[in-house]
């Protein structure tokens, strides 16, 4: 069996293999010139010449990112009418190699042929690094795993209550004082403990401008999230201005609600001021050098979990109202989305909020909506029914940074929007699905991996693969091979026993666990199970 994940559209396995002879060459399209290098780099064993041993053809009939692959006859045959569709061929020919037959210098591919295209056109991976900051490193490791799994887009979490990760040039003290903070909570959303130590760390506009081109060489979009007008801490510790009472306040060292309460921190849940103008030539400002970085059509505003408070007693922010003729602060923060969407819209973005951000009944429908909440929203039927576009990463299926106990990967692989969620008359405004790792209680690369893989593969399949070609137990059986490719790769993914845990008991007690006592239970047992396979 060939375990290619995500499962193609057709793939038809013979019984015979093919002799791939290093020195036999290959043949690019010109189309596809600018396709060379990276082959080679894929393939540094076959030998950078003219020849017949693989062939890279241009195929007009072909949609965009579909592939043909073709092993017959001791050649290669990959045809496509895009680059995208080139470079997602080179990756399943990357799986396939892998699972090859190798002696010394020679490789033996299955005879195969294989038609690909992918059944959405986002295919997307969430990171949060203002809860925890990981580095250029860790982020391109991640971009590498997203491109082997055939995602297409990497939405960057880059500012919240706990830090900003992002250069600004225009306003310095971002990074220099919102960057860093003098704590980290540890031990759940329940409990009040400390780690006893600062974090921080931000991207230089240098640093960004190289991760974005190192995605881009593997057919990776990203979206920047710069959260607003909501989880704004680590600005306004920055420049108090921003808020509606100009206090002063530190960069966010809690997570959730009930910590602060508990440390008598009364005024950690702020909205920025929308009733000052300043406020607006903050963000057009930031917004200015941020769409300068990321050349993506889109651009993220977060916009979820924003208390109203504040404007309800800001003079600034009622005179707003009064003025615009807004009724509510709900329709206050519509007013706040509508002038960045219009901004944005004149740098060529496309803006995307959370599905709360969707109750404003004047926001503008070009805004794309991303659905993520565990119970309905009832604002996201009217949106849609007036033609809005939405991201799916409902909750249940797409919270990678939730335990297993609670969130098994079968949770993960059975989603589907039209089924589970969208009714199907909006099927096509579903732009694609998302998975999220938020990152309060995720601090290492050994945990993240834990808690994204093998949901991962999951996700590449339900975002790529029609529904009536997707079966768990079948995608088990090639998970189970790929984990020889994870392992050769140094992933500390999540083993069976805990990705898939069966005792009802066992589970409940794993999530009681997970919230009020420790996070790194599935990790330690995990660590524990495949130390015990190495013996």
């Amino acid at each position: 069996m060939i375990p290619l994940i995500p499962k193609p559209v057709e793939m038809i396995e013979k019984d015979t293999f093919s002799h791939l002879r290093k020195n036999g060459g290959v043949f690019f399209d010109p189309h596809f010139e600018e396709s060379r290098q990276f082959f080679f780099e894929f393939f540094p064993f076959l030998e950078e010449k003219e020849g017949d041993s693989v062939q890279i053809s241009f195929d007009a009939s072909l949609a965009r990112e579909a592939y043909r692959l073709k092993i017959e006859n001791h050649q290669v045959k990959l045809s496509a009418s895009d680059s995208a569709g080139l470079f997602y061929g080179f990756e399943s020919l990357r799986q396939i190699i892998f699972f090859s037959k190798k002696e010394n210098d020679s490789l033996f591919l299955p005879d195969c042929a294989v038609f690909d295209r992918p059944r959405y056109g986002f295919r997307s991976m969430h990171l949060d690094e203002a809860r925890h900051f990981f580095g250029m490193k860790t982020v391109k490791r991640l971009l590498d795993f997203m491109a082997l799994y055939k995602l297409n887009t990497f939405h960057w979490h880059l500012t919240d209550d706990q830090g900003w990760r992002i250069e600004i040039k225009k306003y310095p003290r971002l990074t220099e004082i919102g960057a860093y903070r003098r704590d980290s909570a540890i031990g759940g959303w329940k409990q009040f403990q400390l780690e006893g130590k600062p974090h921080g760390g931000y991207y230089t506009q240098e640093e960004i401008r190289e991760i974005v081109d190192y995605a881009a060489k593997r057919h990776i979009q990203i979206i920047p999230e710069i959260d607003m007008p909501a989880h704004f801490t680590a600005a306004f510790a920055a420049y108090p201005h921003l808020a509606c009472r100009e206090i002063p306040v530190e960069v966010a060292w809690h997570f959730g609600g009930k910590t602060p309460k508990l440390a008598g921190i009364p005024d950690w849940n702020r909205s920025a001021c929308i009733g000052k103008e300043s406020t607006f030539d903050f963000v057009f400002d930031c917004l200015e050098e941020i769409f300068d970085l990321f050349p993506a059509p889109y651009f993220h505003i977060g916009g979820d979990e924003a208390p109203k408070q504040e404007w309800e007693k800001c003079s600034y922010c009622q005179k707003r109202m009064k003025e615009n003729h807004l009724a509510t602060t709900e329709d206050l923060q519509g007013y706040f989305n509508n002038r960045v969407n219009e901004f944005a819209k004149k740098h060529g973005k496309k803006l995307i909020v959370w599905n709360e951000a969707l109750a404003a009944k004047g926001l503008d429908h070009s805004v794309i909506g991303q659905y993520w909440t565990p119970k309905w929203d009832e604002n996201v039927n009217p949106y849609l029914a007036k033609g809005g576009q939405l991201i799916v990463c409902k909750h249940q299926a797409c919270y990678f940074d939730m335990p297993y106990a609670q969130y098994p990967l079968w949770n993960t692989y059975q989603f589907d929007p039209v089924k589970h969620l969208i009714p199907k008359k909006y099927e096509n405004q579903i732009l694609g699905i998302e998975g999220l790792l938020w990152t309060e209680w995720v601090s290492t690369q050994e945990k993240m991996d834990m808690q994204i893989f093998p949901r991962l593969l999951a996700l590449a399949e339900i975002s790529w693969t029609e529904p009536e070609k997707k079966n768990f137990r079948d995608f088990l059986a090639r998970l189970s091979l790929q984990e020889r490719l994870l392992d050769d790769l140094g992933v500390n993914y999540a083993e069976k026993e805990i990705a898939l845990p069966r005792s009802y008991f066992q589970r409940e007690k794993g999530i009681h666990r997970w919230y009020f006592r420790e996070q790194d239970a599935e990790l330690r047992k995990n660590n524990q199970i495949k130390a015990q396979k190495k013996k």
